[in-house]
């Protein structure tokens, strides 16, 4: 499969001009562009791709620059940044820390923070879909912002391997970035699960008990019977509480249980270790209990049908796969 690329550069135009131009490049890779006055002084430079397992790698470059707010329309996923020259300051609710040389941000597609960058950074900034990590591992909706300290082995390893991938990014083919596809998620996972390499900004004791709470859901998805009063028993917690705890990762307990079961069955429907079940098989597996419901939410959430998911993978349609 052939990589997805693009370049947008802001070096000709007027001012009107280049500021359309970065909204553009910022639109390509999923980051808010608050309003601002572009000067004629303003310069900037996006290269970018996404690699066939759907990871996006982007190299921004520019004069100084504040990346703040939150981009709605994405997936789900993991974000991380790693500054390849300049200096940058991240803020949190009232968290305010400026990364080392070394260090690598990250967090969760979606939420709102503020990312402040000195003159003429170069900075690579890339995107892990929710679906190319192990939920019971590295799970987006459980994350907080945080940053793997330079400080670290692991870490410095995988700069490493990001800084070569980031200067020389316009260059890199399929054959080139699977690897790197590959020994990202193994790092990123190995990074996780070692506290040390970790600093999180936020209330760690409550990101602790989500983050058991949705591996313990992760195990009971294939359940039709999984529901809010049965987690409730399960943990000894409050409704009212379990509902925060969803509220605060930008989602709600029911639409967490349908967007992760939407998310393995859509695995499975990619995937030829399943080629022998039927896609009615499959949906009812992942707990739902109606076929037609699940089509439609199949296609809300992933812009066709379970059928046409199958059929893209290249796999054979059976006479039941009607979903």
């Amino acid at each position: 499969m052939a990589l997805k690329s693009w370049r947008f550069s802001t070096n000709k135009g007027t001012s009107h001009e280049r500021a359309g131009v970065w909204q553009e490049a910022m639109n390509a890779v999923h980051l808010p562009m608050p309003a601002r006055d572009f000067d004629q002084d303003f310069q900037g430079d996006v290269v970018g791709l996404v690699s066939p397992a759907g990871m996006e790698f982007s190299r921004l470059s520019a004069t100084p620059l504040t990346i703040s707010g939150q981009y709605h329309n994405q997936s789900p996923g993991l974000w991380l940044a790693l500054m390849l020259e300049g200096n940058s300051v991240f803020s949190d609710h009232g968290h305010r820390v400026e990364l080392a040389c070394g260090d690598i941000l990250y967090g969760p597609t979606g939420h709102d923070s503020t990312l402040e960058l000195g003159a003429n950074f170069r900075m690579l900034y890339m995107r892990i879909p929710g679906t190319a990590l192990n939920a019971t591992l590295v799970n987006p909706a459980t994350l907080r912002f945080g940053i793997l300290s330079g400080e670290v082995r692991l870490t410095r390893m995988m700069c490493g391997m990001l800084r070569v991938l980031g200067n020389e990014l316009e260059d890199f083919d399929a054959a080139d970035i699977h690897p790197v596809e590959v020994a990202l998620s193994e790092f990123v996972v190995a990074s996780f699960a070692t506290a040390h390499t970790v600093r999180c900004f936020g209330d760690r004791s409550r990101a602790a008990h989500f983050e058991r709470i949705c591996r313990s859901l992760e195990q009971q998805l294939g359940k039709p019977d999984l529901s809010l009063s049965s987690v409730i028993d399960e943990h000894n917690i409050s409704s009212r509480y379990l509902q925060k705890l969803f509220e605060d990762a930008g989602t709600s307990f029911s639409g967490y249980i349908r967007d992760r079961r939407l998310e393995r069955c859509r695995a499975d429907l990619m995937s030829p270790a399943h080629r022998g079940l039927s896609i009615s098989e499959i949906c009812f597996g992942w707990g739902f209990n109606d076929a037609a419901h699940f089509s439609r939410s199949f296609r809300a959430r992933f812009g066709m049908t379970p059928r046409a998911c199958r059929l893209l993978s290249g796999l054979e349609i059976g006479s039941d796969d009607l979903a």
